[in-house]
């Protein structure tokens, strides 16, 4: 150390010109600011985290993760660091030391931050499950055990002791036998779904009260402790069971009138269970006290007690059958039909009897069973059929098969035949028609029309192709007792709709009932001692994955394995499974080909997908809008979206591709894995091998000429050799490598792919850089290179004119490819990365763009808003994680000049920007007007320092196809709505979610609100969604206010730790107040909410569905409004189906306007948790 300090004074001595530069290096001071910088930042980053982990947290049985919790430990210790901690003392080589802290500080910050990244993105998981409780679980549920059956055995002895003459059981002994049933009807997941076990402590408590209520029972497991007392209450009893009875008499003595009555019609006679309920009822009224005495039944209260329970079941049953407008009779029937020969339809109980409940009922008169060909739409309908002919309710059930038989071809174009179809259903209702008639469908149709209406029918059409007239064919509508209920079955939904069915889709059968389906029609010959012989079961269960749940598929296949028991035979059978299914792949294809070319392109394409992939529907739609299959020139790229939808709709309708959710909640299709090989069969001209876990490139025999489209997209392909020759496909047009693991490509792999229109290189994030031979693709329509995180060398585009799409978001590119500014048919662009360019010199040549998106964090600028006038085609804005934007629209005295520019602007999403404060700043001059005529949908998420989206009060911003907008996650915002806001006519959704300091929902005074302003400025909105407010105290301020909101249907206010009030009210305001739509209202842990409407006032919702109520103790009464009847009774509104609430004992807590209000509404009651999220 010495030799150091002795150095430095030799260097101090040299001159004051190198003394400076040596202190400059190792002074500290020249670190301080960085380090508290860094500082600053972290903190912010940690104090973000915390507020995100805590929301998170008080999800049930949640913890945080470790990593985020050392995370946390890590920032809060740096944060803590003082400054004068780490400067030493003064001296030169104190200095050095200093300066090596502060260094070492600011990079263990600068790590910690990059690291904190991670956790701030609002899609992150900052939780896990809380698997602490699992031992406890196991714990919990061996002692309920235990307890149950020592309850069992304690109720056994208290039977067998009550046997006895006048004795009853002991009050301590019912009392821990109920407490007993409670214990051990208590599950863990009610717990779990409650909040009440977010740790195991809560489990522990539980675990120890079953332990103490068993060992409390064990005093009665005595075989020699009385159980019973003598019971002394038949006294009070008995009175009761008379006057039940009394009551029971009177009610049959009725009820056999009225059916006398009903029953003096011709053809009619009793309804069985009106015959049942009379049956019952005489022998309860012929039971006295003292038979039940004499026969030592009633010794003891507790049996009268159960007597008296029946016999107002019973009373309870016939309230039924004692109203005027309930029919205690039906048809007297004769023969309804022949029954048909049906195979046994396993694994569709559920779809038989949901037909049947149907049929049964009075709500649905028309059901159409849709599903894929071959699926078992027709041995369905068979079953029902014959069921149907069990049954009292109809006097005919009439089956026609329809199929394609009935198509007529008139002046080129097709036709139903509807005279032919007449033939076929007068045929099955054994009609005698003269020979004048079998040409005139006017008369065939009254004669059918005659037929079918007397009396009630189902008419059963099988196969049903295309849509007709009822009318036209003489199928009567069921009115009353007379007409027809109608079932068809089809392929197309579409079909279904225009016919105006209730729809019930029939799916694949999941895997068991499939395997069991085929065991049955394959033979007993497989099976060796009751299970499946080992030597054939892998190639059984290939085959009948292959299969995919199909039922007609399973039965042809099982049955041609029949007696087949050489594993040979059964390998074979796998390899050449296609040819087995010529019959099904001909059914199939029936349904392609009846569609538009259009559809068959469309439909083709999904097979580029991975087999039983959830294909996301836009991301498919955005494929067929670059292939050209809805591309129109001058269309806008919403019109080629709704197109798309428009497709998918009738594949699905057609069978061709279900419509599924993904895991996220995303909407995706889905293609039968016989529908994509049969894809693949129509186009040869196709190498799919998608999804297939290929390291490398097919071989080269495989590429051949004629080849139109490639998919190797999800695979693990990480090199393609510099070695491999470029394959001569001149044909080729679409070449999909995406979610690939490629690090590099050489140079002359594209040398015979000239013909490529669509190269998508998306999510190969090991990719750093393009070959230069990109550039020779001039008929190149769309480039994807979306989240290639390591690409940032890109060749010239300057050659790829033709190119419409272009994707380099979320890449490592820091300069505008070369070249950019001159792809002027550009319609889609997708920036990112790294880059620092302003967008100023770009945007003036792309006059045709359509949709952009920007996503980056870095130094992305927006200098000069005066290029925005050349965007006059954009539809779409997307900006992500533009650290340094404060404005999104923003320029002094000039926005309404160049917001006059993008008159087709539909979208703005706007997240991820930590520094933006405004979304359209303007200092314009009074009187000015802002206008987006075509904005249909603004969201914002994740934007801390977003104070307002518009706030100059001397101009109004116009916005009337404003339809969607969606806030969240936005700190620094407290309130929606404020001067500046023109009225809102078009306005559906507002959903607003985790604005912790939000105060007010809608500005009365700002947006000019008032009693006697015309209500149009949410006049449309049907949707409110307010979640984790906490600031927020009240959804509307006023009962006034709802005027402006007539057209709501569904208000759902949630985990708004404040909320006080759903609907304020002023002193002078009516009584009452109306939202005649609304339908659903759901409130879910609002512990301070003690209102919905001020106490004393009712809120009318004729049209409410729906009322789901959880942990909001304070709450004391809900306003819904009742009628009183004309016989006094008091009603709830009509539309009312469900009322879900939690927890039950608050529903006991509630206080109502009538006495009788809380009876009523209990059989509409369910009781249990809600989920904000189902």
């Amino acid at each position: 150390m010495d030799n150091i300090i002795s150095a430095i004074d030799m260097v101090k001595d040299v001159g004051p010109t190198v003394w400076k530069y040596v202190k400059y290096q190792f002074c500290p001071n020249d670190y301080v600011d960085q380090f508290i910088a860094g500082q600053n930042e972290l903190k912010r980053q940690l104090e973000d985290v915390e507020a995100q982990l805590n929301t998170q947290h008080n999800q049930p049985a949640k913890k945080a993760r470790s990593q985020v919790d050392n995370w946390l430990e890590e920032a809060r210790k740096e944060t803590s660091v003082n400054v004068e901690d780490l400067i030493c003392k003064e001296g030169y080589f104190e200095n050095i030391c200093s300066s090596r802290k502060f260094h070492k500080k600011i990079q263990a910050l600068n790590g910690i931050f990059m690291e904190g990244g991670n956790y701030t993105n609002a899609g992150q998981s900052l939780v896990i499950d809380d698997h602490s409780i699992e031992y406890c679980t196991t714990v919990f549920k061996e002692k309920q055990e235990q307890l149950k059956l020592r309850q069992k055995d304690i109720k056994a002895q208290l039977e067998t002791q009550c046997m006895q003459p006048g004795k009853i059981a002991r009050k301590e002994v019912e009392d821990w036998i109920e407490k007993a049933g409670q214990r051990i009807a208590i599950k863990v997941q009610d717990l779990i779904s409650r909040g009440e076990c977010s740790s195991s402590s809560i489990l522990e408590k539980k675990t120890e009260e079953l332990k103490q209520t068993f060992e409390q029972g064990e005093k009665y497991t005595n075989a020699s402790e009385s159980l019973v007392v003598d019971d002394h209450s038949i006294e009070y009893y008995a009175p009761v069971y008379k006057e039940k009875q009394e009551r029971l008499k009177h009610q049959k003595e009725h009820i056999e009138a009225n059916l006398k009555t009903q029953c003096m019609q011709p053809g009619k006679i009793a309804r069985k269970e009106v015959e049942e309920w009379l049956e019952k009822a005489g022998q309860q009224i012929a039971i006295t006290v003292e038979d039940l005495i004499s026969q030592g039944e009633s010794s003891s209260s507790t049996n009268l007690r159960k007597n008296i329970e029946e016999l107002k079941q019973r009373l309870e049953e016939g309230k039924e059958f004692t109203n005027a407008s309930v029919s205690l009779v039906i048809d007297d029937h004769s023969i309804k039909g022949v029954p048909l020969l049906v195979e046994k339809c396993s694994g569709r109980d559920d779809i038989q009897d949901q037909i049947l409940e149907w049929l049964k009922g009075d709500e649905v008169t028309r059901i159409a069973v849709s599903g894929m060909g071959g699926v078992g739409k027709t041995t369905i309908m068979k079953q029902v059929h014959n069921q149907l002919l069990k049954e009292s309710k109809f006097n005919k059930v009439v089956w026609v098969k329809v199929s394609k038989d009935f198509d007529i071809i008139v002046q080129h174009k097709k036709k139903f035949d509807i005279l032919k179809f007449q033939k076929r259903i007068a045929s099955s209702l054994e009609l005698k028609l003269e020979l004048q008639d079998h040409e005139n469908e006017t008369k065939l149709a009254g004669l059918i029309t005659q037929r079918l209406g007397q009396g009630s029918s189902v008419l059963i059409l099988d196969d049903v192709w295309e849509p007709f007239s009822l009318d036209d064919v003489g199928i009567p509508d069921l009115v009353g007792n007379n007409g027809c209920k109608l079932v068809l079955t089809t392929r197309l939904r579409h079909v279904a709709r225009a016919m105006d069915c209730k729809v019930i889709l029939v799916n694949p059968l999941p895997a068991n009932e499939a395997l069991a389906l085929f065991l049955e029609n394959v033979g007993s010959d497989v099976f060796s001692n009751g299970k499946i012989k080992t030597d054939i079961e892998p190639f059984l269960k290939q085959i009948l994955q292959k299969c995919d749940g199909v039922p007609l598929a399973i039965v042809t296949v099982a049955k041609s394995m029949r007696g087949k028991l050489n594993p040979s035979s059964w390998k074979l059978a796998l390899s050449e499974l296609v040819s087995k299914f010529e019959g099904i792949v001909d059914c199939l294809k029936f349904s392609y080909e009846c569609l538009k070319p259009q559809c068959q392109e469309c439909f083709l394409y999904c097979a580029m997908y991975p087999e039983d992939y959830e294909i996301p529907k836009e991301h498919l739609i955005e494929y067929w809008i670059e292939e050209g299959f809805i591309y129109k020139e001058g269309k806008t790229r919403e019109v080629m979206n709704w197109k798309g939808h428009d497709i998918l709709d009738i594949l699905v309708d057609n069978c061709l591709l279900e419509s599924i959710k993904s895991i996220d909640e995303e909407d995706c299709v889905s293609m039968h894995d016989l529908l994509r090989e049969m894809a693949l069969e129509i186009k040869p001209q196709f190498l799919v091998k998608a999804g297939m876990a290929l390291e490398k490139l097919p071989e080269e025999h495989e590429w051949s000429e004629d080849l139109l489209k490639v998919s190797l997209m999800r695979n693990y392909i990480a090199e393609i050799p510099s070695s491999m020759p470029s394959p001569k496909c001149p044909m080729l047009t679409t070449f999909l490598l995406s979610n690939n693991k490629i690090s590099t490509i050489p140079e002359a792999i594209f040398e015979h792919m000239l013909g490529l229109k669509i190269l998508d290189l998306s999510y190969n994030r090991q990719l750093s850089r393009l070959p230069s031979s990109v550039s020779k693709l001039e008929k190149l329509t769309a480039l994807l290179l979306n989240c290639c995180a390591s690409l940032r060398e890109v060749p010239s585009l300057s050659s790829l004119v033709g190119l419409k799409k272009l994707d380099i978001s979320w890449t490592s590119i820091e300069e505008l490819p070369q070249g950019l500014n001159m792809l002027t048919n550009l319609k889609y662009l997708g920036l990112g990365g790294r880059l620092s360019e302003t967008l100023d010199e770009l945007l003036q040549n792309l006059f045709k763009l359509q949709h952009l998106t920007v996503k980056t964090s870095t130094k992305f600028k927006w200098e000069k808003i005066g290029s925005w006038g050349k965007l006059q085609n954009l539809e779409k804005l997307n900006l992500y994680n533009l650290n340094n934007l404060n404005v999104v629209f923003g320029d002094v005295g000039a926005v309404a000049k160049w917001l006059g520019y993008l008159q087709k602007l539909q979208t703005i999403h706007v997240r991820y920007c930590l520094q933006l404060e405004e979304i359209i700043e303007s200092e314009s001059e009074e009187g000015e007007k802002v206008t987006l005529p075509k904005l249909e949908s603004l969201r914002l998420n994740s934007l801390p320092k977003l104070k307002r989206i518009y706030s100059n009060s001397n101009t109004v911003l116009i916005c009337d196809s404003l339809k969607n907008i969606e806030i969240e996650s936005c700190k620094n915002i407290e309130s929606v709505f404020w001067s500046g806001f023109n009225p809102l006519p078009n306005l559906e959704y507002l959903h607003l979610y985790n604005l912790v300091n939000l105060k007010s929902m809608f500005n009365e005074e700002g947006l000019g609100l008032s009693p006697l302003a015309p209500p149009t400025i949410f006049f449309s909105l049907k949707e409110i969604e307010v979640y984790g407010c906490n600031q927020l105290k009240k959804v509307f301020s006023s009962g006034w206010l709802l005027g402006y909101f007539q057209s709501l249907e569904t208000i759902r206010v949630g985990w708004c730790s404040q909320m006080e009030e759903l609907i304020s009210s002023l002193a002078h305001e009516e009584e009452n107040v109306t939202l005649q739509k609304l339908q659903s209202l759901e409130l879910i842990q609002l512990p301070a909410l003690n209102s919905i409407y001020t106490r004393s006032n009712v809120l009318i919702c004729d049209s409410i569905q729906s009322l789901r109520i959880a942990n909001c103790e304070k709450l004391k009464r809900i306003p819904l409004n009742f009628h009183l009847l004309d016989n006094a009774h008091l009603s709830y509104p009509p539309s009312l189906k469900q009322i879900v609430v939690f927890p039950k004992k608050w529903w006991a807590s509630l206080e109502w306007s009538h006495p009788n209000a809380k009876d009523i509404l209990l059989p509409l009651c369910e009781f249990r948790w809600i989920d904000w999220f189902s």
